[in-house]
């Protein structure tokens, strides 16, 4: 059996974990987290790999979700990968949340606007543009209210990612909203990301791996 690479994402309250080897996503689960991340996703890792039959010497990388969402979530996620990644020698891939939202949507030409939960009524948002098939990053991310962001958006636009029914409302006639599967920020889409990341040897430093906070929430 190849490597299998680890995937956590605890950035804000859906936590996603998934594992992936060279041929295959072997398992996914994502579920609403709220405030529980550090003992929820531990033990849902470890009956993850039990019932796909792998064990810790199957691992070969980990990969997380580095922020920016909330400091509990994303530090959650973070500290539980480089446990497992200083523990096992094995290699880290960061990857910002707004790239597993946006390459999980389809090529439709607009620009798109990945939207994270951010707390006190304020979203962190992203803008990314396709190229050669593939979303790129066409700005640096920020944080602004719901109505804040609304007001600044001009159409055409695919909006995407964690779209509370207030800023639905507000996007409304603003942009394109993306539907409810394309919304949820799933592991499978970091692994994916990572997997690349690794097999090209561009891997992080389980040690200085850091987060993105917007503010301490």
């Amino acid at each position: 059996m190849s490597a299998v690479l680890l995937a956590i994402d605890t950035c804000t309250k859906r936590a996603s974990i998934a594992l992936r080897d060279a041929t295959a996503l072997r398992a996914e689960m994502t579920w609403e987290c709220q405030r529980q991340q550090t003992a929820l996703v531990s033990a849902r890792i470890r009956d993850l790999m039990e019932s796909s039959h792998i064990t810790a010497k199957d691992l070969g990388a980990v990969a997380v979700a580095i922020g920016p969402g909330s400091f509990t979530g994303v530090r959650c996620g973070l500290a539980i990968g480089k446990g497992i990644a200083v523990a096992r020698g094995l290699p880290m891939i960061g990857v910002t949340a707004f790239d597993v939202i946006a390459h999980a949507q389809p090529n439709h030409g607009m620009p798109i606007l990945a939207v994270l939960e951010a707390g006190r009524n304020r979203v962190a948002a992203c803008r990314y543009e396709w190229q050669d098939g593939a979303p790129a990053v066409a700005s640096d991310w920020w944080l602004q209210s719901w109505q804040e962001l609304s007001e600044s958006i001009e159409p055409p636009m695919w909006a995407c990612g964690d779209l509370s029914p207030e800023l639905m409302a507000t996007l409304h006639g603003r942009a394109t909203l993306a539907p409810p599967a394309l919304n949820l920020r799933r592991a499978g889409v970091l692994a994916d990301l990572a997997y690349a990341r690794w097999q090209a040897g561009e891997t992080d430093d389980a040690m200085t791996l850091t987060a993105i906070y917007p503010a301490e929430t």
